[in-house]
């Protein structure tokens, strides 16, 4: 039987739609083997093709690029105990079925509802079972790259959130650069009520009923079933962080 692997993530790199300073310094083969070389007060030529191997350092934030935010994220404590960090987390949240909700009929700047997920689901008729990995498309992943990533997209409410999490959902993602509506749509319905309900809701949940989420992913079209394929999703493992990169896939048989 074919197996069909389509990779949900964006490459780790400086763009208009990355906030977060990163810095990449690579070391070439040249200069790698003049470097090297030098501890043993050679030189260059003492490697095959006057070669050694490459390398790259990397500075970044652990939110950088397609990322998994564990419950540490979220707040220090979830329901009651200590916040899982992102090595806590059960590897058997990180690969299970997948199922992909389609919301890019939703403008940019509204908070998808509970309703919406319920309606959803009616329409791909499906039942979510405990464990599932959901995948809430929206199609802002077309912006990648541009500013436009940065604030054009729907987030997710806390109502929805807890809907899922409800259903024994442990692991969500979404295709865009937060998992709540873009900061600019809630800060100013914060700064209009003064009601810091409005602040990150769909992220705080995480500390009423344990949770994790994917931000930034990819290419959930090529999906081309709304549910019957699996997803590998599993983090780097960074003691005590509250977040780490992901190489999401979906492997559709």
């Amino acid at each position: 039987m074919a197996v069909q692997f389509i990779d949900l993530s964006v490459p780790m790199e400086q763009n208009p739609g990355e906030l977060a300073p990163y810095g990449f310094e690579q070391t070439g083969h040249q200069e790698g083997a003049d470097r090297f070389a030098r501890q043993f007060d050679g030189s260059r030529k003492d490697f095959p093709g006057e070669e050694f191997l490459n390398m790259e350092m990397i500075t970044a934030s652990t939110h950088t690029g397609t990322h998994f935010d564990a419950p540490l994220h979220f707040g220090s404590r979830s329901e009651g105990a200590p916040a899982a960090s992102i090595d806590e987390v059960p590897l058997e949240w990180c690969f299970g079925d997948g199922v992909v909700l389609d919301f890019t009929h939703i403008q940019a700047g509204r908070a998808i509802e509970k309703q919406d997920i319920v309606q959803e689901l009616e329409r791909i008729e499906y039942t979510l079972k405990p464990l599932d990995i959901v995948l809430i498309r929206t199609g802002a992943d077309r912006h990648w790259g541009t500013s436009k990533y940065l604030t054009d997209y729907p987030g997710m409410s806390r109502e929805a959130t807890a809907f899922l999490t409800g259903q024994g959902i442990r692991l969500m993602g979404i295709d865009s650069y937060g998992f709540d509506r873009p900061f600019k749509h809630m800060i100013s319905d914060y700064k209009r009520t003064g009601d810091n309900a409005y602040l990150f809701p769909a992220h705080f949940w995480g500390r009423e009923q344990t949770y994790c989420h994917m931000e930034r992913l990819a290419n959930l079209e090529q999906i081309p079933v709304p549910y019957g394929f699996k997803v590998a999703c599993f983090p780097i493992k960074i003691r005590q962080a509250g977040a780490a990169w992901v190489r999401a896939v979906a492997i559709v048989e």
